[in-house]
């Protein structure tokens, strides 16, 4: 009994941690380049569940013996992985033009390398501005790089073409750092709109022939659902209600097993 409260506890805490996730999501359903978070859980080992004390049955050489008929399995909980908050990285979201010309979207599998206090960190967020020197940065103030460092435009007339070449006033300057990920890519968020690598490492560079695009003038939006996220949440409040009930019969059950059972009245 005492081991079914702990597995209906488990799926309240598991529960607790998909609608904080789900309310994120719906947060920064309007932040440039969200990328929406989901959780994975692992499950505690199951176990196999008998029928005893059934008839006895002759078993051919052998002495009698009781036979354990198997009536199914128990589940006993989850719990969040370690790396269980995971962003949907390889899921775009919708394109809006802006007309703004430091405004950048890439299409397809890359990001930006941003230069942080922290490292090498990596966005899909181009809402960039330029500081007091000139530079790209995001809109915390971190430099944008370029293959050849920092980018500084200092100029009237700025270009980006869809392979990431940067034109000042018709001369090329630089071209965007561009970062490829896949769908097993370890990216876990820092926040500010920023990711890095969960081992630590740098991901792998942009090369000649890849299908990643630079738009200028356009923003990507959160790949947020909201309706799909709304279902999400009231199937989650529904699991959770009813691990709620569960432990509520359990301990109803518990009670009547302490104090009623085995009372004697006289």
């Amino acid at each position: 009994m005492i081991s079914g409260l702990y597995t209906a506890a488990s799926g309240l805490i598991s529960e607790t941690y998909k609608q904080d996730v789900i309310a994120n999501n719906l947060a920064n359903v309007n932040t440039t380049g969200y990328k929406k978070d989901r959780t994975l859980y692992i499950t505690f080992p199951t176990v196999f569940l008998y029928r005893i004390n059934d008839e006895k049955m002759k078993i051919p050489g052998a002495a009698t013996a009781d036979v354990l008929t198997p009536i199914g399995e128990m589940g006993r909980g989850v719990q969040l992985r370690y790396d269980g908050i995971q962003p949907t990285i390889t899921e775009e979201g919708s394109y809006i033009e802006t007309q703004n010309k430091l405004d950048f979207a890439i299409k397809g599998n890359g990001m930006f390398v941003v230069n942080t206090p922290f490292g090498i960190r990596y966005t899909r967020d181009g809402n960039f501005t330029l500081d007091n020197d000139y530079k790209l940065v995001t809109k915390n103030g971190y430099a944008v790089l370029g293959n050849r460092g920092e980018i500084t435009l200092e100029g009237t007339e700025i270009y980006v073409d869809e392979a990431g070449n940067i034109f000042m006033d018709e001369q090329e300057i630089d071209s965007f750092r561009i970062a490829l990920f896949d769908e097993q890519s370890k990216l876990r968020k820092q926040g500010d709109n920023l990711f890095y690598l969960l081992d630590g490492g740098l991901l792998p560079e942009n090369e000649e022939g890849s299908d990643i695009q630079i738009r200028q003038g356009y923003l990507e939006t959160s790949n947020v659902n909201v309706v799909r996220e709304m279902v999400d949440m009231i199937t989650a409040y529904r699991s959770y209600e009813a691990s709620q009930k569960a432990i509520q019969a359990q301990d109803q059950t518990l009670n009547r097993a302490v104090n009623d059972i085995g009372n004697i009245s006289i």
